[in-house]
């Protein structure tokens, strides 16, 4: 009961990235699930691969079906970077080599990762059904590349009906960077739905942002809104595997604004 409690919490936490997984599947035609090779067509490895795939572009997915298994080879395409989505540590992946490695995989493990240059929206808060999360914060995942730069959506309606028609909708688009400077990294947000959508239930706040694979101690953290002064934010670093958490931004999804790191 509590390995299938966890599994459950885990796949109701990845709500909001589905959610906008399917809205680009029903505006785009893209499948949710994807073979391997819609994402890698130049990659040969990955042509064969049936035991794994990919949920959007960004979740990748190695189900653990043989008895009495505790291992499992999963295939990481070499042109992006992987982190594991329970202890978010980068995998060691040779730079240009696409092959097999051998993880954990007890049973109470879900072998899944999250593409390098990826922001994965999530909802952490834990319900009894998708109905009561609707209007609970969100944690940004971000997962940078070998350049230090990340991207990502987040699409928004009132998850119900078909307001969404008459135009009671928006997408969130995250960028994080890199940068040399004052401000070294910089996740930005951009908004491009109506500015009060929502507004009467306190509209959609970011909770958290997780930075992963930064093995950079961060100094400080602030945040710019659109129109009001810049604040300072805490955070938490591990430093053992190039963990960054910003807690309570208090930054709503819908919304411009820029949380800086300074190093």
């Amino acid at each position: 009961m509590v390995r299938l409690r966890k599994a459950t919490m885990a796949r109701y936490a990845l709500l909001p990235y589905l959610y906008t997984v399917f809205h680009q599947a029903a505006t785009s035609g893209m499948p949710i699930m994807r073979a391997l090779w819609m994402q890698y067509p130049d990659d040969e490895a990955t042509f064969d691969t049936e035991d794994q795939w990919l949920l959007g572009s960004d979740i990748l997915v190695r189900p653990v079906t043989d008895p009495g298994a505790h291992t499992a080879d999963v295939l990481f395409p070499a042109a992006d970077l992987w982190f594991d989505v329970e202890t978010m540590a980068r995998i060691d992946v040779a730079d240009g080599v696409t092959t097999l490695h051998r993880v954990d995989a007890p049973l109470d493990k879900i072998p899944a990762y999250q593409r390098g240059g990826s922001v994965v929206p999530r909802r952490m808060r834990l319900r009894r059904s998708s109905q009561l999360m609707v209007r609970d914060p969100y944690t940004l995942h971000v997962a940078p590349d070998r350049e230090g730069r990340a991207g990502g959506s987040l699409y928004v309606d009132d998850e119900h009906s078909f307001d969404y028609r008459a135009g009671r909708r928006g997408t969130a688009t995250f960028s994080f960077e890199l940068r040399d400077g004052a401000a070294d990294g910089v996740l930005t947000n951009v908004w491009d739905g109506p500015s009060d959508l929502f507004e009467e239930d306190g509209g959609r706040d970011v909770e958290r942002v997780v930075v992963m694979g930064l093995f950079r101690t961060p100094k400080s953290c602030q945040v710019e809104v659109e129109g009001a002064e810049q604040r300072g934010l805490t955070h938490v670093y591990d430093s053992e595997v190039g963990l960054l958490t910003i807690r309570k931004p208090e930054v709503s999804v819908m919304a411009n604004w820029e949380i800086k790191i300074h190093f």
